[in-house]
């Protein structure tokens, strides 16, 4: 991530595979944070949760990008936009409507998933898919639309929950595709940032 600052603003620069690194790296200080304020906790479960679907589109996503990570509805508008935009130099691109967690996990559970077609392998077993169903659905919506309530949360199991994550980012990783424009560096830098966010210490 680069940062340019002028008179008036401060810029950042990123892609969507920094800000897969970003959130591991995040998760970890919240992880930190939460033993003197328990709020933490809440950050640490959006920002597994935003490394987890980010690594996933980075994986599935096409080299004609966004395709491969939205609805099919949105797919065919991006492909007429694609043909149009051939001959019409003023045509907007739509908007992009991403798939939610579960359905990008159930994509890249398929064989030849990869956004190139290449096989690669990323588990997750029905039980974890429920699992992961559950966090986005209970966990992380209603953090991000929190309600005027009070609410107990279980936070007990986030350890577990942030090792299935790293292991799944980790098969990413793997696969090849990814993070295929990042050097071997910054992918050993995510691997050791991944391997802490799966220790329980």
């Amino acid at each position: 991530m680069r940062r340019e600052m002028t008179e008036d603003a401060i810029w950042i620069r990123t892609d969507e595979a920094e800000d897969v690194a970003a959130s591991v790296r995040h998760v970890m200080r919240c992880r930190v944070l939460a033993g003197e304020d328990p709020q933490a906790w809440k950050w640490m479960a959006l920002a597994l949760h935003a490394a987890l679907q980010g690594a996933l589109v980075c994986h599935l996503v096409t080299t004609a990008s966004p395709l491969g990570v939205v609805t099919d509805r949105n797919a065919q508008e991006w492909a007429d936009y694609f043909e149009k935009s051939r001959t019409d130099r003023e045509c907007r691109p739509p908007e992009t409507r991403l798939l939610d967690l579960p359905e990008l996990i159930k994509l890249a559970r398929k064989p030849r998933s990869a956004g190139d077609g290449r096989d690669a392998l990323i588990r997750v077993s029905d039980a974890e898919l429920v699992w992961l169903r559950r966090f986005h659905a209970d966990i992380r919506n209603q953090f991000v639309h929190f309600e005027p309530m009070g609410w107990s949360v279980e936070v007990s199991g986030l350890a577990s929950l942030a090792a299935l994550i790293s292991r799944i980012i980790e098969d990413t990783i793997q696969g090849g595709w990814a993070f295929r424009h990042k050097d071997v560096m910054w992918r050993d830098a995510l691997r050791t940032e991944l391997a802490a966010l799966a220790s329980r210490d």
